[in-house]
């Protein structure tokens, strides 16, 4: 994977005034190409790769990004001007945009999209098409002569006063017609007005309260307020020169009512003005210094050494740190940023945004104090832009963050850090569909960079990349300080419920050890990777399940508020009273999740103080936060959650982890189960123990014979890798090959099923001509509707990722691909994807 060279230099040559110039210009939209538009001559010094701009395109205005500039375009193009420019500087690097070209290439998107994905959200002006009914619309109504899907359309419009096309989509589904919508428009029926939305996250807004010019004179003010002090004295001030309400505020308390009045008399104004917003200084704290560094054990010595060799030659290297729970891998991290400051460089430190928790933000703001911006999904679009702004601003050297933190504004480059490298939340699911731990190995090669890759399961991929060279291994085989990893125990729940009659959510000897635990003032973890009360309910006399209307999946109780949920649509209904299928009046609950097993534990243990995370219960990370308080605090005896605690947790007093029940993960239908399952039990069995206090793990199953469970009980990741991997090569997908799942959706069954044949054949012909490539399917996807959408999907596995790449280029060209439905059918390209759901 290599960065294309295609970004053109800025031109610097002098001008002349009438010379034209020429930018090629991307826009946030499923194209492929750039499209060329002339430079206004007063824009002529401002323009240049990298620069926001606003320009025409159709009937819409949209926000674009300069790619490159020349002084020749196509004679037999017509070329309109660019209207505005949203930069004085350049908010693109020449190394993002060539990461972005990058990104659009190999995972087949659009350039302007990958650009969008690399900037914070919020920043893009667009113009909005609103439309409403026209007097000859509203009679052509009245007298009943148009065409039915005419009349739904103005109907809809004359109801809701003023609807854009897209509202109009929504709103009448498979009764829409594009082609009635334009013609209504061109036969004036319809009236269309553009309306720009300018981007309010760049800019901040203050009112200021001003004296009205020009003044009365003296005599007529001491009419109007001699007898109010209050708001003569507001008045005098403003005399002085306009001020912010803020200031007003601090100057004059309680001002409102007598500023209102102030208005009323015609005497005072209030305006509004916008001004770019700068990150704002962070103040020193005088009383901070940084935190020690921890003592390495022999194991993070050896790695250190071979690292900070890197490090100091300035070179472009992958390394791939396997490392125990618990060995010490977050410090290793810590020392690499420290060394790459010490040279004048930056630092990105990646985490899966689940691990990104209060206690790594705290333990990095303990090592770098201010020099750190953070960036997740849980802050405000605001929130988010003052972080870059930071890092655009060089204030900081070093970013935490999750997937989009690959993008940010640094220069000088040192070191790029991936922390649980095996995270599927590093793969983007919507276009572009990047996988940020891959964008950071070419990121790094552009700027020779070292990149570290840790986890205690690093995925399949990166440790046969490892075998061949293309990574360099280091290892952290054992915990710091000598702790021990913990016991892990399988307990058969087949048998329990054969031989012991236990028809419960917990085991005996599960329910033996959290008491154990809770007599000794010890903490617990209980994890169960599902939501809810029950997983599904269904008819005991028919046995009708009942599922989602929108969805391939069934509903899942939630007993809180006596409600049946999708958990991939948020439809929500009441518990049926009856069967919809037979109506007969028996319901019966099957299975439990994270709701169920907190009312089982607070019946069982009813002094216990029970916590439960999870994403019913965790809505802002405020909760997140405040958890982790009274963890530390020893507040909390009983931890409940789902995936969310699993990762980024260091709790020493948590000594015992329950996994309630560990097949889930099991059986789903994906190549890649397996492995999942051995991440994410290894995962969630490294939280017990890390303290002084050996831990204990307890695995819930009811297929104990599986293979995964033996490798978890023996911390033996090695043999893992070893069963897994043949497998792989047997069945032939990755490591051993390149694959791309084709994905096509369809709010209609028989419209996407025509679609995804349509597709397949001429598909199948390019697959036959090329060597080294095969197809799979069409096929149904596992999860067949969601939200109401029809899915199916075509594999294609590749020996080489050139290969792959040449296919789907012209897959991409394929008229079939370009969707003659009406643009109801998707089509969608997903490379390298993680999920065949």
């Amino acid at each position: 994977m290599t960065l294309p060279s295609t970004i053109d230099p800025p031109l610097t040559r002098q001008k002349p005034e009438d010379q034209k110039i020429f930018a090629e210009v991307v826009l946030n939209l499923p194209l492929k190409d750039s499209f060329t538009y002339a430079v206004p001559s007063q824009f002529h010094s401002i323009v240049r790769p990298g620069i926001r701009v606003f320009v025409p395109f159709g009937r819409r205005k949209l926000t674009g990004y300069v790619v490159s500039l020349s002084d020749s375009h196509d004679p037999a193009l017509a070329i309109k001007d660019i209207e505005d420019v949203l930069d004085t500087d350049p908010v693109l690097s020449p190394e993002i945009l060539s990461l972005t070209k990058w990104i659009a290439d190999y995972y087949q998107s659009s350039w302007g999209e990958a650009v969008k994905a690399a900037l914070p959200a919020g920043l893009e002006d667009e113009s909005r098409e609103i439309l409403t009914l026209s007097p000859e619309g509203a009679s052509a109504l009245h007298e009943g002569t148009l065409k039915e899907s005419w009349s739904i359309i103005l109907k809809t419009v004359q109801q809701r006063g003023q609807v854009t096309p897209n509202q109009l989509r929504r709103f009448l589904k498979d009764k829409f017609s594009a082609y009635a919508l334009a013609r209504l428009k061109q036969t004036g029926c319809l009236q269309s007005q553009l309306h720009i939305n300018r981007s309010v996250v760049r800019y901040q807004y203050e009112k200021l309260a001003r004296a009205v010019t020009p003044a009365p004179d003296h005599e007529e003010v001491e009419k109007l307020l001699g007898r109010s002090p209050k708001q003569k004295a507001i008045y005098t001030l403003l005399l002085d020169g306009e001020k912010t309400l803020k200031e007003l505020a601090k100057q004059i308390p309680s001002y409102a009512a007598p500023f209102k009045k102030l208005q009323e008399k015609g005497l005072a104004e209030v305006t509004t003005i916008k001004n770019h917003r700068d990150s704002e200084p962070d103040e020193a704290d005088a009383s901070w210094s940084p935190e020690a560094h921890l003592p390495f054990t022999p194991d993070q010595k050896r790695a250190f050494k071979e690292l900070n060799h890197s490090l100091d030659v300035g070179e472009f290297k992958t390394y791939l740190l396997h490392g125990v729970t618990g060995s010490g891998k977050t410090e290793l991290y810590i020392r690499c940023i420290q060394k790459a400051l010490e040279l004048k460089k930056t630092a990105i430190m990646m985490v899966p945004e689940i691990s990104l928790t209060p206690q790594t933000v705290s333990r990095f703001h303990a090592r770098f104090g201010k020099n750190v911006a953070i960036l997740h999904s849980g802050l405000s679009q605001r929130e988010r832009y003052l972080e870059w702004k930071k890092i655009q601003d060089k204030r900081v050297s070093i970013v935490v963050g999750a997937r989009s933190a690959i993008f940010a504004p640094f220069k000088d480059l040192g070191v790029i850090v991936i922390d649980e490298e095996h995270d599927s939340s590093y793969k983007q699911d919507s276009s572009p569909r990047y996988h940020a731990r891959d964008t950071a190995i070419v990121r790094a090669r552009s700027e020779n960079a070292v990149v570290i890759l840790g986890s205690a399961t690093p995925s399949l991929e990166s440790l046969a990349n490892t075998e061949s060279g293309k990574y360099h291994y280091l290892s952290l085989d054992k915990r710091v300080q000598d702790r021990l990893l913990p016991v892990v125990e399988i307990v058969d729940m087949q048998k329990e419920k054969d031989e012991k009659k236990n028809f419960t959510i917990l085991s005996g000897r599960l329910k033996t050890a959290i008491r154990h635990r809770l007599d000794r003032k010890e903490q617990v973890f209980l994890f169960l990777n599902r939501r809810g009360t029950s997983n599904y309910i269904f008819c005991k006399e028919c046995g009708f399940v009942f599922d989602c209307h929108y969805c391939s999946v069934t509903l899942t109780f939630h007993g809180k508020d006596n409600l049946i949920r999708c958990h991939y649509c948020n439809y929500t209904a009441r518990v049926p009273k009856s069967c919809a299928d037979c109506q007969g009046q028996v319901i019966k609950f099957s299975g439990y999740g994270t709701q169920r097993l907190e009312d089982e534990i607070r019946r069982l243990f009813p002094q216990a103080r029970t916590v439960r995370i999870d994403r019913d219960t965790t809505r802002g990370r405020s909760a997140f936060e405040s958890m982790h308080q009274l963890m530390n605090a020893g507040e909390i005896d009983i931890l409940i959650g789902t995936q969310m605690i699993t990762k980024g947790h260091d709790f020493p007093n948590v000594t015992l982890v329950g996994v309630v029940h560990a097949d889930i993960s099991l059986n789903i239908p994906d190549f890649r189960s397996a492995e999942r399952s051995f991440q994410l039990l290894t995962q969630v069995a490294g939280r017990a123990g890390r303290g002084r206090v050996p831990g204990q793990v307890i695995i819930q199953t009811h297929e104990p014979s599986h293979y995964v469970f033996g490798f978890v009980r023996e911390h033996n990741f090695k043999k893992f890798y070893e069963k897994e991997i043949v497998n792989r090569k047997k069945l032939n997908y990755p490591p051993f090959t390149r694959m791309a799942a084709l994905g096509i959706e369809c709010e209609s069954e028989a419209m996407g099923e025509r679609a995804t044949r349509e597709l397949a054949e001429p598909l199948a012909r390019i697959v036959a001509r090329a060597r080294g490539i095969e197809m799979v399917g069409p096929s149904p996807a596992a999860l067949y509707q969601i939200k109401n959408k029809y899915r199916w999907h075509i594999l294609l596995r590749a020996k080489s990722a050139g290969t792959l790449r040449s296919v789907l280029d012209q897959a991409k060209n394929l008229k079939e691909f370009k969707s003659p439905f009406k643009g109801k059918v998707k089509f969608s390209i997903d490379v390298d994807p993680l999920n065949l759901l």
